[in-house]
């Protein structure tokens, strides 16, 4: 490990998402955490490679059209 470490409140600013959403992620695999004390930290690495995913995802689905 050797980046940022950020905290559930900034990925929650970065990903436009609830405390809940990031920790439903976190069940899913989506996103990796660790605990410091009782506090959650992130690699800003692992959430930028989570948006990239993400990007990567919505990329490869045909566009829908709208009747």
């Amino acid at each position: 490990m050797s980046g940022k470490l950020l905290t559930t409140k900034q990925v929650q600013e970065m990903l436009g998402v609830s405390e809940r959403t990031i920790f439903n992620f976190m069940e899913r695999g989506d996103l990796k955490g660790f605990k410091v004390g009782r506090s959650w930290r992130f690699e800003e690495s692992d959430i930028e490679e989570y948006i990239n995913r993400q990007r990567r995802k919505s990329e490869q689905k045909p566009e829908e059209s709208v009747a």
